[in-house]
């Protein structure tokens, strides 16, 4: 067995091993230590009570209140450490063994400077390390946390191999929550002493559910936890291994609760404790190898006063290793490791010529976590990666923050050690290549694995979420870092599930809260992106405090008295005692912001573990407002999850009529995105038509915009010739005869011109695939996985909506294609489809405006895909005009919508639509709008301001795909029964076209007709459109199931009805084939009449199941008329079969 213990503190580094073969031999200590100092210096070392707590900043992590009192002197044992002349030393001894009742492991080694004579020895702190496993044992840690009526964390640690078991339970610190209540008096009274209770680890039954595991009270546990049905007659402390395995009281004795540490702070420093328990085995519920725990294992502690009831209990959660990494082109990739909180993190870094770009090819580069995410490709950050520069260096790298460095003191020496040169706490925390020195970046570089003691991926410091940055190496000697040249997430490697509480009024902005998904017990990461004013506030504000409230919020965000009473008082779920200068229902003044003491704020006081946010006016500040925390008492899920509670942001100094709240918003669910394109178009080239040999899928999933999309590609039905597979502009309109070619579908989606910019690598165009991970080449067949850092699903930049495009040939020909949609559950959402039909026959713009968006079961939505189709009115118009605004107003339009003057067209939509009231302290002031809305700061636009957002639009060329952040479709502000108007071009003020945004339906259905001589497909369709008074967008055939059925005597056709009287035009169609003629046309337009001359009459008939060109048995006057379904294909409309029978009878 071996134990490490590595040290990087005070100008001490290296490592102390220990090794044991069994626990009957004698221990071999192997010292390993470097000293920055000149001079030799001499060292005591000792083994003390607990470990090193990493989450901790150095200078505290080693005072004996944190690590406990010597239980082993080493110094006296095998002599003090004299440096540099013993810096490699191997010494032995049988005096203690490293497992056991007096083991060491899981303990921690301090060492201390021996100064002065011997008669009058000072010593001072050196530095102190966890005493952790190494080699080929393995170890498991779970957690037990108390919330209420007390609270902290008990530890079990087991450590196993094939000759040595050992486990260790390690009480953080327990203490009370609640004041003690006099029963004579009725009243509280502040625990001034420690209370000893019994405990004992309970297993819940194998029937329970998730929902029984989270109930509140601990009454549902009847069976104690005893695998081995031990026989407990001579149950001890002496004689633990007679116990049960859950009886910790009888092996163990009691446990010790403290005081309330904010109340009686001096109970801090007795509250730990660790138990050494060899006969507590590994539950199968916490080893690795249980895929499905059928029980689950809780911790009860017992009424100190009434020993037979249960006092609190709670869940032994496994405490998976944390793990992060930084994988993006142009990076060495990283990843951090730490096990648990009383562990250094570990560092492998992997820089091999298979991660050579031309941005970093064979060169040392400096890396360094700097304090905030790298923003993603929607807003602030779309617009910055869009002006990258030349050397094709991605500009978000410098949106990051600052070094990462949580000391109010940074450490100041001078000269700054060299990098690599000194120990680790004379660094700031994120500088990697400080600590480590240069990573050097090129062909036969190997791998690297070092240790840092101070970059903990646990608590408040935690590193997890940040981004790491690679900057380029200079000669000046004075500034050795040059300009940041790659940068990427460190994010954790197991999925993680986001919330958000995105403010509307008065200030606007997004606060998120990612978490590991199934795991309540990890820290949260809470990412405040920006808040700035939307009120024409012009001033920025500072010191606002801020707090999670127990309720969802109203109407009332936008109150002018008592705002935001809705949210409700702070939340404080484990009600913890109130402070002296705490205002009772709104945040206090909880300073108390360690990992532990959390626990002793109110879950609500954001702002006492955080400090106080700021709010902009101005989108050029933007940044000073972005903040970054790791809250280790946030979970989203579980039992206590923050999902519906609400943020409230509070102003001190603000009306005191409205009160304290400037302003809320509800904390929820940031679902993940799903696409997928699957549904495969032919070329139409080659006599093949568009049905395409292609099956198979290529599936997106991006958990949030801070993520990697994680990309699956299965497909089948290759012939080995194809060459790539791209992301086009556009997605596939069914109804053409050559799908996939680039007059319909356009280039690859390359936003940022990187294309034409010749960029390397990782930073080619969004869409090309086969470039950043393969080509399709010499494939009949093929399944495989990659994520990509540049292919998002959320923001302007999206992919959901385009293209997939398969290429075929030497010369690349576009083979196949299928548009990306969304992919999800019924279960989970559903699909809402909008749509603005410009049709009028007298109007301005001529096509259609479509927006779909995901409406999920908890009712949060996702982003609105918008497709744009417009041109000028008349068949052969081609005219091409631009820079047209378009807005959505409050109201629906009418016959105004044709109407020749600009003054009185369009005026029934009223104004423009701001349902969040928008600048409503400065209504007028146009020119403070223009500057503050923008697609970087899209929640400060009105939400009709569509181009203010996403930009103008164009009517004729191209269509144009948009994403919208800000577009509702459903719910108490929705678009849907409003009007879109487009301004004149060229950005002018006049009201051009307008019209009304209705529900988009899309009804399909198989329809035989007759084929008659000469019979064009595009022909039928035009003079069924024409008899039924529809634009060509609300009748389409799909052109990959037209069929021709009986010898060529009929053909069948699988049609699509859509716009919002879909259903009416399905059965007008039935109706129309049936009799051959419609009266009227099926779409009303308002102040349009339509002409005596309407062509009301269709020629063509429906087919049956016989052959036409067979003799019938029977006649029906002049015609054989018959509406059922081919044999090949048993679809057929209700509506046309009862026109049948109506008919005959």
């Amino acid at each position: 067995m071996k134990l490490t213990s590595f040290f990087s503190q005070r100008g001490i580094r290296g490592y102390v091993t220990f090794e044991q073969k069994s626990p009957e031999s004698e221990v071999v200590i192997n010292v390993d230590l470097q000293s920055a100092f000149v001079t030799p210096i001499r060292l005591s070392w000792e083994v003390r009570e607990f470990p090193v707590d990493y989450r901790k900043e150095m200078e505290e992590r080693c005072l004996e209140s944190e690590i406990g009192t010597s239980v082993l002197n080493l110094g006296q044992l095998v002599g003090e450490l004299n440096l540099p002349d013993n810096a490699s030393e191997r010494l032995t001894t049988n005096k203690f063994s490293l497992t056991g009742k007096n083991g060491i492991w899981g303990r921690s080694l301090l060492m201390s400077f021996i100064e002065g004579e011997p008669d009058n020895v000072v010593q001072q702190l050196a530095g102190c390390a966890t005493i952790t496993v190494d080699g080929d044992f393995e170890e498991r840690v779970a957690e037990v946390r108390f919330y209420y009526p007390l609270a902290g964390s008990i530890w079990f640690r087991w450590l196993g191999s094939s000759s040595i078991v050992d486990s260790v339970i390690y009480n953080e610190g327990l203490f009370h929550v609640s004041e003690n209540l006099d029963k004579m008096s009725g009243k509280h009274k502040s625990r001034s002493l420690p209370t000893k209770h019994g405990w004992q680890v309970f297993a819940s039954d194998i029937l329970d559910s998730e929902a029984d595991k989270s109930r509140a009270n601990c009454n549902f546990l009847q069976i104690l936890f005893d695998p081995d049905s031990r026989d407990d007659s001579n149950c001890s402390e002496d004689n633990s291994g007679s116990c049960k395995a859950g009886d910790l009281t009888s092996k163990l004795g009691k446990i010790t609760v403290q005081p309330n540490p904010a109340l009686k702070p001096s109970a801090a420093a007795s509250a730990k404790k660790l138990f050494r328990d060899p006969h507590f085995p590994m539950p199968t519920e916490i080893s690795a190898n249980a895929a499905v725990a059928t029980r689950s294992l809780y911790v009860v502690l017992y009424d100190p006063q009434h020993e037979d009831s249960f006092l609190a209990c709670a869940r032994l959660r496994r405490h998976h290793p944390r793990i992060v990494q930084a994988n993006a082109p142009g990076l060495p990739r990283v990843r951090l490791t730490q096990y648990s909180p009383f562990e250094p993190t570990r560092m492998d870094v992997n820089a091999t010529s298979a991660m050579v770009t031309n941005t970093l090819s064979s060169e040392d580069v400096h890396l360094k976590i700097h304090e905030f995410p790298v923003p993603p490709l929607s807003g602030l950050g779309a617009v910055n990666f869009k002006t990258k520069n030349s050397s094709g260096v991605d500009p978000r790298c410098n949106e990051v923050g600052y070094i990462f460095e949580p000391k109010i003191n940074p450490p100041k020496e001078s000269p700054y050690p060299r990098p690599g040169g000194g120990t680790q706490d004379r660094y700031f925390l994120g500088d990697l290549g400080g600590k480590h020195g240069f990573f050097h970046v090129g062909i036969g570089t190997g791998p690297r694995t070092m240790w840092d003691a101070y970059l903990p991926l646990h608590g408040k410091y935690s590193v997890a979420q940040r981004a790491l940055v690679a900057h380029k190496i200079t000669n000046d000697e004075e500034n050795v870092e040059g300009e940041a040249i790659a940068c990427a997430p460190l994010v954790p490697e197991e999925p993680v599930i986001t919330a958000v509480a995105q403010f509307q009024y008065p200030a606007v902005g997004r606060v998120l809260f990612r978490q590991i998904n199934g795991d309540p017990l990890a820290d949260t990461a809470v990412i405040v992106e920006y808040l700035t004013y939307t009120d024409g506030t012009k001033n920025d504000t500072d010191g606002h405090r801020w707090a999670l409230s127990e309720s969802p919020i109203g109407r009332d965000f936008y109150n002018w008295s008592e705002r935001c009473v809705s949210a409700g008082p702070r939340n404080n779920p484990f009600k913890v005692p109130l402070n002296s200068n705490d205002k009772g229902k709104e945040p206090g003044d909880c300073q108390n912001i360690n990992f532990g003491s959390a626990l002793i704020c109110a879950q609500g006081d954001l702002s006492g573990r955080h400090g106080t946010l700021k709010v902009t006016a101005t989108r050029k500040n933007l940044v000073i407002t972005k903040k970054f925390f790791s809250d280790s008492h946030l979970p989203l899920e579980g039992a206590n999850s923050i999902i519906g509670h609400s943020v409230v942001l509070y102003d001190d100094f603000g009306p005191k009529a409205r009160g304290e709240r400037l302003g809320c918003a509800t904390i929820g669910w940031h679902h993940r995105l799903k696409a997928v394109a699957k549904d495969w178009f032919g070329s139409g080239e080659g006599g093949g038509g568009t049905v395409s040999p292609v099956h198979g899928k290529v599936e997106m999933i991006q958990q949030s915009e801070y993520d990697d999309t994680d990309v699956e590609v299965t497909l089948d039905g290759l012939d080995g010739e194809e060459r790539g597979y791209y992301i086009h502009e556009a997605s596939v309109e069914i109804y053409q005869e050559f799908p996939c070619e680039e007059s319909s579908l356009y280039g690859t989606w390359d936003p940022f011109t990187a294309q034409q910019n010749h960029a390397k690598r990782e930073y080619l165009a969004i869409g090309d695939l086969s470039g950043k991970h393969g080509s399709l080449d010499g494939l009949e067949k093929t399944t495989f996985a990659y994520n990509d850092t540049q292919l998002p699903l959320y923001g302007v930049y999206s992919v959901i909506g385009r293209s997939v495009i398969i290429h075929r040939g030497k010369m690349a020909r576009r083979w196949s294609c299928s548009t990306i949609e969304r992919g999800y559950s019924p279960s989970e959402a559903r699909e809402l489809r909008a749509i603005a039909s410009f049709h009028h026959p007298k109007g301005f713009a001529y096509g259609y405006i479509r927006m779909k968006q995901l409406i999920y079961n908890d009712g949060s939505r996702s982003d609105t895909a918008i497709e744009v189709k417009l041109r000028h009115p008349g068949k052969n118009d081609r005219n091409f005009t631009q820079n047209h605004n378009w807005a959505i107003f409050v109201n629906p339009v009418g016959q105004d919508a044709a109407v020749p003057t600009y003054n009185t067209r369009c005026v029934a939509g009223g104004y423009r639509w701001n349902p969040y009231y928008n600048q409503l302290a400065d209504p007028l002031n146009d020119e403070l709008y223009r500057a503050e809305c923008g697609q970087d700061n899209p929640l400060r636009c009105d939400v009709g301001d569509i181009s203010g957002r996403l930009g103008p639009i164009h009517l004729g060329g191209r269509r144009q795909l948009f994403n919208d952040v800000n577009l509702p479709l459903e719910g108490t502000v929705s678009a849907i029964g409003r009007s879109i108007v487009i301004y004149n071009k060229e950005g002018r003020s006049e009201r051009f076209a307008c019209a009304n945004i209705e529900p988009d339906k899309d009804i399909i259905k198989y329809a035989n007709i007759r084929k008659p001589p000469r019979f064009v497909t595009a022909q039928f369709i035009d003079d069924v459109r024409e008899v039924m008074g529809l634009p060509e967008w609300m009748l389409t055939v799909d052109s990959r199931k037209t069929k021709v059925l009986h010898g060529g005597g009929c053909i069948q056709f699988l049609l699509h009805f859509k716009g919002p009287i879909a259903n009416q035009l399905e059965q007008d169609f039935s109706r129309l084939m049936s009799v051959g003629k419609l009266e009227r046309p099926s779409l009303y337009i308002p102040g349009a009449h339509p002409s005596s001359k309407r062509k009301s009459q269709l020629a063509y008939r429906p087919c049956g199941t016989r052959d036409p060109n067979e003799k019938s048995s029977k006649k029906f006057g002049s015609q054989n008329l018959c509406c059922s379904l081919s044999p090949s294909n048993i679809i057929i409309s209700f509506a046309v079969l009862i026109s049948f029978l109506l008919f005959i009878h």
